[in-house]
């Protein structure tokens, strides 16, 4: 027997969760250090039930940089404005926001504003690696 939870793209960043699948069921989940959320994650409760995750689609900017060039003036853009990302698949994926959209217009960079599931959650870049 399987039942979903769907979560919002931001809960995946919780180690820590508690969840309602389409059962009407509550479930806590405790993550141990190092492991993350993502959509299609499955949890075994027991012998004959597993709890699969899904994340809700939302809205979100996409730019798909022409070359490296502007991949570079894209990506130092957005350092600037601390906006959490995923870059998948040659394409940068960020929450909609007008300053960014303003940015991206005034620097002549394409962009499309798309329904999407992530499998992971938009992050900072860590550039320390350092994780609490």
């Amino acid at each position: 027997h399987i039942e979903t939870a769907i979560l919002s793209s931001d809960d995946l960043n919780k180690k820590i969760i508690r969840v309602s699948s389409d059962h009407g069921n509550e479930f806590g989940i405790r993550l141990d250090k190092g492991q993350q959320l993502e959509n299609g994650a499955a949890f075994f409760i027991d012998d004959h039930h597993v709890l699969a995750i899904g994340v809700e689609s939302q809205h979100l900017i996409v730019i798909s940089p022409k070359d490296m060039d502007e991949m570079g003036t894209t990506a130092h853009i957005l350092g600037n404005t601390h906006k959490p990302v995923v870059v998948k698949d040659a394409k940068i994926y960020l929450e909609v926001d007008p300053v960014v959209e303003q940015v991206l217009a005034q620097k002549n960079i394409a962009y499309t504003i798309e329904e999407i599931i992530l499998d992971k959650p938009l992050r900072h870049v860590n550039l320390t690696a350092h994780e609490h």
